[in-house]
């Protein structure tokens, strides 16, 4: 293994420490839907309201990000759609998961998401080995439970969230 090859293992392991929710990409090409589980995405702006992801660029879906008419869904998953997730890490070139879908403004989220985006591809960036899409909102929705559950990646494994920090807690280790 190479200096660079280890140096880039042990970067990746640095970043797995860094606990995040879990959103999939999905895009209808033709009559299929494609979709992909995306390590980086971001709101940008609230005005204009813009969100980020980035997405490798020899993959299925940096192609037909390119090529689509520019709109993409984001789906940030609930607890329960580790499978959805998963299924999506390991197979983004596909069409069947088995999800079920919901299309809005005419562009295909997943069904029980905890919050759906429509974006139109607003502007792209090099990001090394990834393109960062950035996105204007057309579109948004979140779900109506008022205990909301997230998916959460960190280490390499999927969690659920624990409990709220009251305030007091918070502010006590500030320095």
């Amino acid at each position: 293994m190479t200096d660079d090859e280890t140096e880039l293992l042990r970067f990746r392991s640095t970043l797995r420490h860094f606990p995040s929710g879990v959103a999939v990409v999905t895009v209808a090409h033709g009559t299929d839907v494609h979709g992909m589980t995306a390590s980086s995405f971001t709101s940008v702006s609230l005005d204009p309201r813009l969100c980020s992801v980035s997405v490798n660029k020899p993959g299925r879906m940096h192609k037909l990000l390119r090529q689509t008419d520019g709109r993409y869904g984001i789906s940030v998953l609930h607890a329960d759609q580790g499978s959805i997730a998963d299924f999506f890490a390991r197979r983004p070139w596909s069409t069947g998961s088995g999800a079920a879908m919901a299309w809005r403004e005419g562009c295909p989220v997943l069904a029980g998401a905890l919050v759906w985006l429509v974006c139109e591809k607003w502007a792209e960036y090099e990001g090394g080995d990834h393109t960062i899409f950035v996105g204007r909102v057309l579109g948004h929705g979140a779900t109506a439970n008022p205990n909301p559950s997230p998916l959460v990646h960190h280490n390499s494994s999927y969690h659920r969230l624990g409990l709220p920090m009251a305030a007091t807690d918070r502010s006590a280790g500030e320095a």
